[in-house]
């Protein structure tokens, strides 16, 4: 990682490189298919949710810009684990999860407000039911984040041939911005007051920062070129070469 962090400026004009990049590509997501809607839409929202990390950081709020961060890095997770193998079947669940979630809404508002929506549409009431009878627990997948960052990514290996996944952005930075996402003791350590003293809010908080949070414009940054990078392999944009310019402009 580079000693300093990235600029917000600098940042931004990376992002807005690669979303010219995917909006003059005139993609047409296919149809019958997941693959091309979802990755673009995971793309795009993660690319607002990069301007809303900038601007926090612009505007000092860095710890706050860190619980957005953590969700841009589980966006990348997310991103190759479904486009790394099965991919009809892992995007097609992905997709599912939204008859459980139109189940869960409609049995909490019955039970909070005394309100009780019923399905009409018999599209709506399929996706229901399908997705009553898929998923047994309120979350798209049933494998925990960090098993999902485990997998190896298909067809790739190092140079000592040793396979790759997203091992080091779970158990470092995905952890690290966990503790400043949870209201743990270590999300809270910066603004513990002095024993014996009397207590004043006005006082500004300890500095400290850990290394995800210090470097988060940075990170956030790469974590967007990376879902893009992944979408370009799955999509078969053939962007490799210009990725490789932007990559290089991010490192300078």
């Amino acid at each position: 990682m580079p000693t300093e962090d990235m600029s917000a400026d600098k940042a931004r004009r990376i992002r807005r490189i690669l979303l010219n990049l995917v909006d003059k590509s005139e993609i047409y997501p296919r149809r019958g298919t997941h693959i091309d809607s979802v990755s673009l839409a995971l793309f795009w929202r993660m690319a607002e949710l990069h301007e809303s990390i900038c601007s926090l950081v612009v505007r000092g709020h860095r710890r706050d810009a860190a619980v957005l961060g953590r969700t841009l890095c589980e966006a990348l997770i997310t991103c190759y684990w479904l486009t790394n193998k099965d991919q009809d079947r892992r995007f097609d669940r992905y997709v599912n999860f939204w008859g459980k979630v139109r189940h869960e809404n409609i049995a909490r508002t019955t039970k909070y407000f005394n309100y009780r929506y019923v399905p009409k549409s018999p599209i709506e009431i399929s996706l229901i039911e399908h997705a009553t009878a898929e998923f047994r627990r309120n979350q798209w997948n049933e494998k925990h984040l960090a098993d999902m960052a485990r997998e190896a990514l298909e067809g790739e290996r190092r140079p000592d041939g040793t396979c790759v996944s997203l091992d080091q952005d779970y158990e470092l930075f995905y952890f690290w911005l966990s503790l400043a996402s949870h209201p743990s003791v270590m999300a809270i350590e910066c603004f513990l007051p002095s024993t014996g003293e009397p207590f004043d809010s006005a006082r500004p908080p300890r500095p400290y920062l850990n290394p995800a949070e210090d470097k988060l414009v940075f990170l956030s940054t790469i974590w967007l070129f990376r879902i893009l990078m992944r979408i370009n392999k799955t999509l078969k944009l053939k962007y490799d070469a210009r990725l490789e310019r932007i990559f290089r402009a991010i490192k300078e």
